[in-house]
């Protein structure tokens, strides 16, 4: 997955230079860092910040997608497994705030589960459970059982298929956070999101966000949005 950026220096000196209200600029492609956070040097010297600025699971999902659309379908399964796995963590961190755990005793809490998936996901079945009275949309056996056939087993799947978890993944996320929605109101949620984004450092800096899941854009008050609309933001004509 690449970031695609454009010099904020070279576009102003160019608006200034011709007077012109819009111009046409060649994007830059630039490979997507784990961090988030891409510190730029131009050919001429500028300097400046590209920032992916989305939530671990965000990021992964669009990994995801990009990887369908270029048809990697078992590179896509991955990344939608890893984005759900993230989304626990996202969730889970969201709760401890909530319960008014420091965010440092929280990451030592987290360092002694983040390497091991299924207790990963009881924390999150628990919290989920004492938070909002009823138990988590989860997996099926299934959707395990093609993850793993996937992951651990290399099987490389069909197109349909990996649309198909994909889905399954996205609408979990998408019930899990309209339920924290309907329960603590977006402000709350948007609140403790926007200190998971990663920050840049340069004077200029220049914001992208996730195309798949955006928890920072709303419409009617809500973040969810349907997975076939979604779906249509990766369509290549």
């Amino acid at each position: 997955m690449q970031i695609n950026h454009v010099c904020p220096y070279c576009m102003q000196e160019a608006f200034d230079s011709t007077g012109r209200q819009s111009l046409s600029f060649r994007l830059t492609p630039h490979m997507l860092h784990d961090s988030g956070v891409h510190e730029i040097r131009c050919p001429k010297g500028h300097e400046y910040s590209v920032v992916l600025s989305a939530a671990k699971y965000e990021i992964l999902y669009d990994l995801g997608m990009n990887a369908l659309s270029d048809g990697y379908t078992r590179e896509s399964v991955s990344s939608f497994a890893s984005s759900l796995e993230r989304f626990y963590e996202f969730f889970i961190k969201f709760q401890m705030q909530n319960a008014n755990i420091t965010s440092e005793l929280s990451d030592q809490a987290w360092k002694t589960i983040s390497n091991q998936s299924e207790r990963q996901l009881g924390a999150f079945t628990y919290l989920y459970l004492s938070s909002l009275g009823e138990l988590p949309p989860e997996l099926s056996s299934k959707d395990r059982g093609f993850r793993n056939k996937v992951i651990h087993k290399g099987y490389i799947p069909p197109v349909d298929e990996a649309i198909g978890f994909g889905k399954v993944v996205y609408n979990h996320i998408m019930a899990v956070i309209s339920e924290l929605e309907t329960k603590y109101g977006y402000r709350k949620i948007y609140e403790f999101y926007s200190t998971q984004l990663p920050k840049g450092g340069a004077s200029w800096v220049v914001n992208e966000s996730a195309r798949s899941m955006n928890l920072s854009s709303t419409s009617a008050g809500t973040s969810v949005v349907d997975f076939d609309v979604m779906l249509q933001r990766f369509n290549r004509k």
